[in-house]
């Protein structure tokens, strides 16, 4: 069977799965009786990765006394809701059939030579309970149907193992509103967690030994023809994603470089809703605004503290390692990053942050920005996109160049602080619209506008830093400490804005890739 996967995926406690069995959520809607199966997963690839590269899974599934051999594509995900490609057939052996395979017409199964490359790198063994959920309750009576997997086992490695426990909401029928709708009844239930990480996902982190690492952005793939409602989807999802994948290296290890990448990730979030006010602008975006305030209110001192840590007390203690006083200094400030590390990683944790994250996807995918289902989209919304992004692109560049004005260096640190403000937006507007514009000078203009941004960021982490020396150590020899500190950067000062001075003029020197012959 050919088609397309549209399901929501949730992670929960082993022993929240019980209590879940048990909720009306699915003995309401519930159409029989509820069947549970185990099932056994063995998913293949060659020793160099080369179908997960290419964005394809490729399993074949042991399923009472017959074999299943499917096939999926990456497709797109948001807040746990994937909607992917997928090919399935029934087999004769556990054995990958090489001719369905190359029916599916995907590219990596036409390089020569690949299916025969194919080894086992990971398996799945997973006790599955499906409720066959359905009813007529969307608002406009439209009969839906959903397949709900209550899943428990472990996906294999090699040696590694882990632990799998989540629900999979299948839509059979009816909108993606109704998989929203029944996740949020869920994490009434119990303390659920929308999963960005399919199983392959998992297998493939274990078999590569990359499991629980911090993940940097991904820069979404854009395309002419495209529409601008669908430029700005692609690109929500990829900062969701980036901020979820973040959200379990977080939870997991406590690493203080997650909740750098999840405050990035909520950072460029930020910025897309800048750039596509126009077209998203309603009701819902104040309660979007007001989640992603809330999440960097909490995740920002965490990472304040730390860059305080790494940027402007340990170099100077590198310089004087034997000083008492700075050592006193650094010992004071690691126990208020402590502090304010455990309180990031408890509203992270928290349901507050689950609903928010599923709330955020809803919005993405089915949010009332795109119109009533039952009418036509609005002309700005199926426009393409390349108009539209060079557009705003333009404009974001045009303020930058309006508050930077003709030198940096003649700014006072709050207006230097603005224009680093105003260059992230350009530069992550600039990576967003990266593959739509020529090539030629995209990459230049990207990488002479991170340099001017990370000179101005030392510059405001001195300017942060010296009324909060002052301010906490005004006696003994922290006090010392905090001076020694709080002079070694301020003579700096003097070179970094020469540097931004620098970086500035060769930026307005490049040439604006959308203008590009």
């Amino acid at each position: 069977m050919d088609g397309r996967e549209i399901e929501l995926k949730l992670g929960l406690a082993p022993e929240d799965m019980e209590r879940l069995r048990l909720r009306p959520s699915f003995n309401v809607h519930c159409q029989g009786q509820p069947k549970t199966k185990r099932l056994t997963s063995i998913y293949f690839d060659t020793p160099d990765f080369a179908l997960a590269a290419a964005g394809v899974s490729l399993r074949v599934r042991a399923v009472d006394d017959r074999h299943v051999q499917t096939v999926k594509t990456t497709g797109t995900s948001a807040s746990g809701l994937f909607s992917r490609a997928e090919w399935e057939v029934s087999l004769d052996s556990p054995d990958p059939a090489p001719h369905h395979l190359l029916a599916t017409g995907l590219a990596p199964f036409n390089d020569a030579g690949l299916i025969e490359r194919l080894i086992p790198v990971f398996s799945t063994h997973i006790d599955r309970t499906v409720y066959r959920l359905a009813g007529g309750g969307d608002k406009d009576g439209v009969e839906w149907e959903v397949e709900a997997a209550l899943d428990q086992g472990e996906v294999v490695a090699g040696p590694h193992s882990e632990t799998i426990c989540e629900v999979e909401l299948e839509l059979r029928g009816g909108s993606p509103n109704r998989l929203f709708a029944l996740a949020r009844q869920v994490l009434e239930a119990v303390p659920a967690r929308p999963l960005v990480s399919t199983k392959s996902d998992r297998g493939y982190r274990l078999a590569a030994g990359r499991t629980n690492l911090p993940v940097k952005a991904k820069t979404p793939q854009l395309s002419p023809g495209m529409t601008v409602a669908e430029a700005f989807q692609a690109i929500a999802r990829s900062c969701l994603d980036h901020l979820l994948v973040n959200e379990r290296c977080l939870l997991s290890t406590g690493n203080g470089e997650a909740i750098h990448q999840m405050r990035v990730a909520l950072r460029r979030l930020r910025s897309a809703i800048k750039v596509f006010r126009p077209i998203i602008d309603g009701p819902q975006l104040a309660e979007v605004k007001a989640d992603l305030r809330w999440l960097l209110t909490h995740l920002g001192p965490a990472r304040d503290s730390e860059v305080f840590l790494t940027e402007i007390i340990d170099p100077v203690l590198e310089q004087h390692p034997n000083n008492r006083g700075l050592t006193a200094l650094r010992a004071y400030w690691q126990g208020d990053h402590a502090t304010k590390l455990t309180a990031a990683s408890e509203a992270v944790r928290s349901h507050r942050f689950a609903i928010l994250a599923l709330r955020l996807g809803e919005w993405v995918e089915t949010g009332a920005w795109l119109g009533p289902t039952d009418k036509p989209p609005r002309r700005k919304l199926e426009a393409l996109i390349t108009p539209f992004a060079m557009a705003r692109l333009g404009k974001s560049v045009r303020k930058l160049l309006s508050v930077a004005k003709d030198s940096i260096s003649r700014l006072a640190p709050e207006e230097q602080h603005a224009v680093r403000i105003q260059g992230k937006q350009v530069r992550y507007a600039g990576e967003f619209f990266a593959s739509l514009a020529p090539r030629k000078h995209t990459k230049v203009f990207l990488a002479e506008l991170a340099e001017l941004q990370d000179v101005l960021g030392r510059l405001n982490d001195i300017a942060v830093a010296t009324p909060k020396l002052s301010g906490k150590h005004v006696e003994g020899g922290r006090a010392k400490a905090a001076g020694l500190v709080a002079g070694w950067h301020q003579s700096r000062r003097a070179a970094l804005v020469s540097e931004a001075e620098k970086a500035w003029k060769r930026w307005r020197a490049c040439p604006q890739p959308w203008h590009e012959d």
